[in-house]
């Protein structure tokens, strides 16, 4: 949207209605300055159809099934008249379960399969705050499978021009290569649906959502690079106690893969992490499985990425383990790793070893240590190393079956 020279003719005319129309243009030019022409990837007739013609959400009469008041949230249609169509009303609060959802189905008769664009479409979503007062909102953007795997990503600094949001409308561009949580697990060739996960607490209004060809836009990705991490305050941080506000790769994906949050077994009827899961390959076979892992993340400050530790041997993650499915012999690690990923995409990850898990027994309770300087950190000499904590992640492979409690880190 370009503002027509007239305006500031007008503008220069009527001084007794400066406030509004002061007003006015603002509004005009943050609209301007998220929809301005960027130069966009080449596509070929096949990717321009695809990404030119799948809307969400556009201002229709959005399934019954998206309104109405839900344990964790509700939601309400409005007209707006600025943007000219109807929008929804997001209210969530915290509760006792996982983050709820709204899930846009796939437009029918439209493509589904992302594989061939995830470097060229992103997603548009116009988007804003209800009131100043309101708290900055956790939102999470997935993309989901026919089987419930889920590719994620948060709204994050680079994405929106005004960050946290505002309360003015601004069209965040969300590239498709964000979406990296969960990337590997999803099968991008039989998307079902987009979904908006709302975490903790928030209120929001959502107008047109769309698949779009994305480039990015420059001086927004600029100033998200140039915002200082912010630090790390000295302390315990809660990850998982009883349940868990930002977290991903949960869910029951038939019953060779489950990873749940379930009653302990014994005398504790606390909550747990149940992580059960089967990678062999099928007897007999020489095929690889399909998923050879399976990743689960959890971040304890809204996905926003933090600066590395001062001190990364004074700082450990730490939580309790029982091992009731895994039998690896007396020296053997576990078939899970333990790592950390930051900002810019970077991971780093280690094995469950002896070092790490003190031999006490199988099927008892055990706490496990990680010192943050067992992992990879950037240097001069190794600049690809993390440069940030966005979250910390679990890795599974071949099969077993755990418990995991009490998960926090400390500083």
């Amino acid at each position: 949207m370009q503002v027509p020279f007239p305006f500031f003719k007008f503008y220069r005319s009527h001084r007794a209605s400066l406030s509004s129309t002061v007003m006015l243009g603002m509004a005009c030019l943050l609209l301007a300055s998220c929809s301005q022409s960027r130069r966009l990837p080449a596509l070929t007739e096949a990717q321009t159809a695809m990404l030119d013609s799948t809307s969400f959400f556009g201002g229709d009469a959005p399934p019954e099934s998206l309104i109405g008041k839900f344990p964790q949230h509700q939601c309400t249609v409005r007209t707006d008249s600025l943007l000219g169509m109807d929008v929804l009303h997001l209210t969530w609060w915290k509760g006792a379960a996982l983050s709820e959802r709204k899930s846009f189905s796939w437009p029918a008769g439209k493509p589904n399969n992302l594989d061939s664009v995830e470097a060229l479409g992103g997603i548009s979503v116009w988007i804003k705050k209800t009131g100043p007062s309101q708290s900055d909102p956790a939102i999470i953007f997935e993309l989901e499978d026919r089987s419930g795997m889920r590719s994620s990503t948060s709204l994050a600094p680079r994405h929106i021009p005004i960050f946290p949001l505002d309360t003015v409308w601004q069209e965040a561009r969300i590239p498709l290569s964000d979406f990296g949580r969960g990337r590997d697990q999803t099968d991008w060739s039989d998307l079902a649906s987009l979904n908006l996960r709302m975490e903790h607490f928030g209120d929001i209004e959502i107008g047109a959502c769309t698949l779009v060809p994305h480039a990015p836009r420059k001086k927004v990705v600029r100033r998200a690079s140039k915002r200082p991490r912010a630090g790390i305050q000295p302390g315990r941080y809660i990850v998982f106690e009883e349940n868990a506000d930002h977290e991903w790769g949960l869910g029951q994906f038939g019953p060779d893969r489950q990873f749940i949050i379930k009653e302990k077994r014994g005398r504790s009827k606390s909550q747990a992490l149940d992580f059960e899961w089967d990678f062999s390959p099928a007897p007999l076979t020489l095929e690889a499985p399909e998923f050879p892992t399976h990743t689960v993340g959890f971040s304890w400050n809204r996905w926003q990425p933090l600066a590395p530790p001062a001190q990364p041997d004074k700082a450990f993650i730490v939580f309790k383990l029982r091992n009731i499915g895994v039998n690896p012999g007396p020296s053997a690690p576990l078939p899970i790793e333990v790592g950390v990923a930051d900002a810019d995409g970077h991971t780093s990850a280690i094995a469950l070893t002896q070092d790490v898990i003190p031999a006490t027994g199988f099927g008892k309770w055990i706490e496990c240590r990680i010192p943050f300087s067992a992992f990879d950190w950037a240097t001069e000499d190794n600049p690809s190393g993390l440069g940030s904590i966005e979250y910390i992640y679990f890795q599974f492979s071949e099969k077993g079956h755990v418990y995991i409690d009490d998960l926090s880190v400390r500083f």
